[in-house]
C-alpha cells in the first residue's frame, strides 16, 4: 500500500456505496470478490462482505467517499441491509429454500446435458479415429445450452464436474473442463467469440491422447523421461488429427497453448504470459485443476480444496494467471462441491452447494453425527443460515480413507 495514500480504517457498519475499499480484515481467499481493492457500488456489495465475516475495512479517502457521523449506526443484529430496509433471518431462509428448489430442478437438466456432452465427445473421438473432419459449428448449440444452464443455476453442473468413472477419463475430463471453462469465462466477462472458442477447445483439447497408451493417463508413479516426452506429444498429435477440421483459429491456439505456463516453464514451446492468449491461460487453469482432482497425471489425485490452494500458491509465484485462479476459487468456493468436511460439532458432511458471497459457509449434507455414527436420514444444512446453529467447517476430510468415511457416504448423490 502506498505511503502517500490517504486511508482510514472503519467498521463495516460505516461502509457505504461510493467508498473505495483497499483492504479487508480477512484473507483474500475468503473474500467474495476477486480483488480486495474495489469501489463499493451497492448495498449488495456490503452484504457480501458481511456474510464473508468482514468486520473492518480500510478505505482510500481520495478515491472514494468518507464516512459521516450518521453512518456510525450499527445494523440490527441478525439482519441484512437492503437499499431501503432490512431482511430478517426468516426471509433468508425462504430464499435459501428457493435456491435449493432451483438447484434440484436444474440438476435434472444438467444430468441430461452431461449425457449429451459426453455423447458428443464420443462422436468426435470416433470420427477422428476414422480420420474424419469435425465441423465445430455443430457444437455451438451445445455450448449455448450449457451457458443457459449456468445462467439459471451454475451449481448444478458443478455438482457433476467432480464425478468421474475410471473407464471414461478422457470423456469425463472433456466434460469437466468444458463446464469449468465456460463458467469461468462468464465470470471474467469473456465475449461470445472467446466463450465459443473455449467450449470447442475443451471438447477437443485431449484428442491427441487417442493415439497414446491410455495407461499413461492417471499413472500413479512418476513418468520416465521417454514417457513424459510421449505424453507431451499429445498436443502435436491432436493438432495433426484436427488439421482438416473446421474449427476457429482461437480454438486451435488454445489447444496448442493449454500447457504453456505464465513463467515460461510449460510446453510445447515454453511461451510466457506475454506470448500466450488470455483464453489459453484461463483454460490452463481449469485443465490443471481437473487433472489434479481426477488424478490424470503421474501423481496422486488432490482433494478439490487442496488443488485450489496449490493453484493459488503457484499463481502467486507466477506460474498461473492469478486472475483466473481467483475466478475459479470464486466459482468453486474454498470448499468446492463434493468436499467431505468435519464440522465444529464433530459431525461429518459433504458440500452440496456453495455461496459465492460466503465461501466459508456452504450448504452441506450431514451424514455422520457427533459420535461418528451414520444418520438414518441425512440432514441438509445451510451453514450461513439460522439452522446452522453455530456449526462451522473445521477441516477437510479424505473420503477415500475408511477411517474418515467408513460407510462411503461422504460423496455426491446424483442420478446417472
Amino acid at each position: 500500500m502506498s505511503a502517500s495514500r490517504k486511508t482510514q480504517q472503519i467498521q463495516l457498519s460505516q461502509l457505504m456505496p461510493g467508498m473505495f475499499v483497499v483492504k479487508l480484515d480477512i484473507p483474500w481467499i475468503e473474500s467474495p470478490f476477486l480483488k480486495h481493492s474495489r469501489l463499493i457500488t451497492s448495498i449488495d456489495d456490503i452484504n457480501k462482505l458481511r456474510k464473508a465475516g468482514v468486520r473492518q475495512v480500510i478505505i482510500d479517502t481520495e478515491k472514494g467517499d468518507v464516512p459521516t457521523a450518521s453512518q456510525n449506526k450499527t445494523p440490527t443484529p441478525g439482519k441484512v441491509l437492503t437499499e431501503n430496509k432490512e431482511i430478517s433471518p426468516n426471509k433468508l431462509k425462504q430464499a435459501d429454500n428457493a435456491s435449493a428448489s432451483g438447484l434440484a430442478k436444474e440438476l435434472d437438466v444438467a444430468v441430461k446435458l452431461r449425457s449429451e456432452i459426453k455423447n458428443t465427445v464420443r462422436t468426435i473421438n470416433d470420427k477422428l479415429e476414422r480420420n474424419l473432419p469435425i465441423n465445430s459449428d455443430a457444437l455451438l448449440p451445445l455450448i449455448d445450452d450449457t451457458l443457459l444452464s449456468l445462467q439459471r443455476n451454475d451449481q448444478a453442473l458443478l455438482n457433476l464436474v467432480h464425478l468421474t468413472h475410471k473407464s471414461q477419463k478422457l470423456i469425463d475430463h472433456a466434460f469437466g473442463t468444458f463446464c469449468l471453462a465456460l463458467n469461468l469465462a462468464v465470470t471474467v466477462n469473456f465475449d461470445t467469440e472467446e466463450r465459443q472458442a473455449l467450449g470447442i477447445a475443451a471438447l477437443l483439447h485431449e484428442t491427441g491422447w487417442l493415439q497414446l497408451p491410455l495407461h499413461l493417463m492417471g499413472k500413479r508413479t512418476e513418468y520416465t523421461k521417454s514417457e513424459r516426452a510421449l505424453v507431451q506429444s499429445h498436443i502435436e498429435m491432436g493438432l495433426r488429427l484436427l488439421k482438416e477440421s473446421e474449427i476457429p483459429s482461437l480454438s486451435r491456439r488454445i489447444i496448442e497453448e493449454h500447457h504453456e505456463l505464465c513463467d515460461g516453464s510449460g510446453y510445447p514451446k515454453g511461451r510466457d504470459a506475454q506470448n500466450t492468449h488470455r483464453a489459453s491461460k484461463l483454460f490452463c487453469v481449469v485443465d490443471t485443476y481437473d487433472e489434479w482432482v481426477h488424478q490424470l497425471l503421474d501423481k496422486p489425485g488432490s482433494l478439490p480444496t487442496n488443488a485450489l490452494r496449490a493453484l493459488y500458491k503457484l499463481a502467486e509465484q507466477g506460474r498461473y494467471d492469478i486472475e483466473f485462479v481467483a475466478g475459479l476459487i470464486n466459482i468453486l468456493g474454498v470448499y468446492p462441491i463434493s468436499s467431505a468436511v468435519l464440522l465444529s460439532t464433530g459431525e461429518k458432511a459433504v458440500v452440496e452447494e456453495v455461496h459465492r458471497e460466503a465461501h466459508l459457509s456452504p450448504v452441506v449434507r450431514i451424514e455422520y453425527d457427533v459420535n461418528g455414527r451414520p444418520l438414518k436420514n441425512a440432514l441438509r444444512v445451510d451453514l450461513r443460515g439460522p439452522e446452522a446453529e453455530g456449526r462451522i467447517i473445521k477441516m477437510v476430510l479424505d473420503p477415500s480413507d475408511p477411517a474418515e468415511d467408513p460407510l462411503k457416504r461422504l460423496h455426491l448423490e446424483v442420478s446417472e
